[in-house]
């Protein structure tokens, strides 16, 4: 344990110590003077907000801040800077190609995106009224593509949810400089070929992980501060936990007869030569599968890898979809946003009175994404009654439940962490505010997981439900996991780290070791012992990977969570 601790320090310090150079460049967003900073390798938002001297939640992203990105934009606001930013003449935005497309009926930007394979930020550049007006069946808008000769603009009107009120639509202004790179759907690739297993009665597992072995002298526990290794910055700390998830796992496995032999591989570098390079020296090739935990771009190296040398390859921890395009040998263990709107909207739709679902929102670019599969969901079904509510509104919260007694409210407001720490707490206390109306609240992350200080008696009385409880010690078999991780490593689980990987090598060296390499063609079991949260894997054309589709919904009953899958 102190050795692995010790290792992945060296994997922190490292990560900290990235040159971060602060930028001459400034421009206007929303009214601000800021300094427009182009993310360099290795930087971290906590690493360019100390160098300009301001504080995390003030940074302004062009991405999702969970994953920022090398050459991602990134506007921290100045006081004592003068604007220098060069802006394009009409001449050169004019020269922008688009074409007019018709929106049809049950369409919704989330699903005009993925059409026309272009962001939903884009499409609010292109089409700016749809920020105030919505989207609307028979409606033209502007998306990316050669302009066709004679077309004209149809203004649009505002979308009405089905329950009758408007639906809200307003989106953060995009900011200037440097644009996202457009998402591209791959192409199907040839379906996987199995290859048998390396050896009879064993699976042989390598496990990617960044080590920094080659680091070890510089480590220095003089570099952090402990109280901070919460926070986004010293995520490198759970990476222990996976691993030691993963040892659990193997001595339950042991216990049922499945041998293992596990081959650990240091992954640091950060190119695709590095990433190769760490693969090739360590006889990855003699291995049943592949565990990779790592970061986006060298996991994209790995996976290619891995579908030239016919290797299937498991991904624990990413929540995009696309890492399982044009590779059939990838499998996604995340749930995805659409298994889990698709299961609240089972329970939703099951619970007495049908009830009216309330989306709580922000606009912000943040929740986009989100936003778009719900209302996209929402629409396909059209049993659900619901109204998205605007957060910049929360004063008339309460009024509205108490017009609708018995509803659901979906909050998919999100900021940043201390903003969105804010306003759940606020939230809480606008539903204790509306006695009488027996309202259930409902989020698509554990809330008693996210923050510390949740109030449990607020949630309660909220009728509290969410799709995950990793450190449910009223649930026999997950407590009997953490006392035998506790008993070992002396410590709690935290987050997810240490159940997924509990969960991943006993699913799949299990299915290996009662199916053989059947297995890999259809990767589900009824029963699965030792797994905490049991995985379906679906794969949408043999030429794609895996997504893992389970979503299992638990309300807090009497202070525990007890599931709601297939009932209300």
């Amino acid at each position: 344990m102190k050795r692995l601790l010790f290792l992945f320090l060296v994997s922190l310090s490292v990560s900290l110590n990235a040159q971060v150079v602060k930028s001459n460049t400034v421009g206007m967003h929303n009214g601000k003077k800021c300094y427009i900073h182009i993310v360099q390798p290795g930087q971290t938002v906590y690493s360019i907000t100390k160098l300009y001297g301001a504080k995390e939640h003030e940074a302004i992203l062009k991405s999702d801040i969970h994953h920022l990105a090398v050459d991602d934009t990134v506007w921290i606001p100045c006081t004592d800077c003068v604007v220098t930013e060069k802006t394009s003449t009409p001449q050169q935005q004019d020269k922008k190609e688009y074409q007019f497309v018709k929106v049809e009926q049950g369409q919704t930007l989330y699903s005009l995106s993925r059409t026309y394979n272009v962001s939903i930020e884009d499409l609010n550049e292109l089409n700016p009224e749809l920020r105030v007006t919505g989207l609307k069946a028979g409606q033209m808008i502007k998306v990316p593509g050669v302009a066709k000769a004679g077309g004209q603009q149809a203004g649009g009107s505002s979308q009405q949810a089905s329950g009758g009120q408007q639906a809200s639509s307003q989106q953060a202004a995009k900011p200037a400089g440097r644009q996202p790179a457009t998402y591209t759907p791959k192409a199907p690739a040839e379906p996987a070929v199995v290859s048998p297993l390396v050896e009879p009665g064993r699976v042989h597992v390598s496990l990617l992980m960044p080590l920094h072995l080659g680091d070890l002298d510089k480590i220095s526990t003089t570099k952090f501060d402990i109280d901070q290794r919460g926070k986004k910055s010293y995520g490198a700390f759970e990476y222990i936990q996976f691993y030691e998830g993963l040892l659990i796992g193997m001595e339950r496995l042991e216990r049922m007869g499945c041998k293992v032999v596990l081959n650990v591989v240091d992954v640091s570098g950060k190119s695709k030569q590095d990433v190769l390079t760490s693969i090739n020296t360590h006889n990855v090739t003699h291995s049943d599968f592949i565990i990779a935990l790592l970061p986006k771009e060298q996991f994209e190296y790995a996976a290619e890898w891995a579908q030239e040398n016919r290797l299937f390859i498991i991904n624990p921890m990413s929540e995009r979809d696309e890492i399982v395009e044009g590779n059939p040998y990838v499998f996604k263990c995340m749930s995805s946003v659409e298994g889990e709107v698709d299961e609240l909207l089972k329970v939703v739709a099951l619970m007495p009175g049908k009830p009216h679902l309330y989306v709580i929102t922000s606009g912000s670019r943040n929740e986009a994404r989100v936003r778009g599969i719900v209302e996209e969901k929402l629409k396909a079904r059209g049993n659900v009654p619901y109204t998205f509510f605007d957060w910049s509104a929360n004063s008339k919260l309460v009024a509205a439940l108490k017009k609708t007694p018995g509803c659901v409210v979906l909050n998919i407001y999100d900021q940043n962490r201390d903003k969105n720490h804010i306003q759940v707490s606020t939230l809480l206390n606008r539903l204790a505010a509306a006695k009488g109306s027996n309202v259930t609240l409902v989020s698509l992350e554990n809330y008693i997981n996210k923050y510390a200080d949740m109030d449990f008696a607020q949630l309660q009385q909220a009728n509290y439900m969410t799709v995950n409880t990793e450190l449910d010690y009223n649930d026999p078999s997950k407590k009997d996991f953490i006392d035998a991780f506790n008993e070992r490593y002396k410590v709690d689980p935290i987050g997810t780290y240490a159940t997924s990987a509990n969960d991943i090598i006993i699913h799949f060296v299990y299915g290996l070791k009662t199916r053989g390499t059947e297995f890999w063609r259809s990767p589900n079991q009824t029963s699965m012992p030792g797994v905490l949260y049991p995985m379906f894997f679906s794969q949408s054309d043999k030429g794609h990977g895996f997504v893992n589709e389970s979503a299992v919904f638990y309300k807090l009953n009497n202070f525990r969570f007890m599931p709601l899958s297939g009932r209300y």
